[in-house]
């Protein structure tokens, strides 16, 4: 795979992209119910973790601006068109998490399942080139099953168990 560097441009987009959606996630994180009328403390505020991940993304996206900018985006606004097939690997993760989301959870199945199911076929799909070339790709997918049922598990009981997160 040929790594190629997006144009400051690009960036500069992304960027803005990244802290729309982290001043979203702030927005809707300050929004939420901090259950005081439980007595919770902030610290245990559903909110605070979106919170403190949208205003890191935000930084982050602030950061990726001002580099953009240093790189020149402004004095050549462009964005290089490529084929879907440049793309594929953004595009599939998009629809796998469609499908994790609408379709594996929205259907009601146990969340370690969806969740074993997700993380198998992303692991499996992402390395099937790979795994092709080499002839390994009936242990790769076995590997990526074996893969998504221990992280699927380890998921499902960390949030369940640990954090006391209910999970669909």
């Amino acid at each position: 795979m040929e790594d190629k560097k997006p144009s400051p441009f690009v960036d500069l987009m992304s960027g803005g992209v990244w802290l729309a959606l982290a001043i979203a996630i702030v927005v809707i994180s300050w929004k939420m119910d901090r259950l005081a009328h439980l007595q919770a403390s902030i610290y245990t505020a559903p909110a605070l973790v979106p919170g403190l991940l949208g205003i890191a993304i935000a930084i982050m996206g602030v950061l990726l601006i001002l580099r953009s900018v240093r790189a020149g985006a402004l004095s050549q606004p462009h964005i290089a068109v490529g084929s879907i097939r440049d793309h594929w690997r953004v595009l599939t993760a998009l629809a796998l998490c469609f499908v994790f989301a609408i379709g594996l959870i929205g259907s009601g199945m146990p969340f370690w399942l969806a969740a074993a199911l997700f993380i198998a076929a992303f692991v499996f799909v992402f390395q099937f080139e790979d795994r092709k070339a080499a002839g390994t790709l009936l242990r790769g997918a076995g590997l990526a099953v074996v893969f998504g049922l221990v992280c699927g598990g380890a998921i499902h009981y960390v949030f369940q168990e640990l954090f006391l997160v209910r999970l669909p």
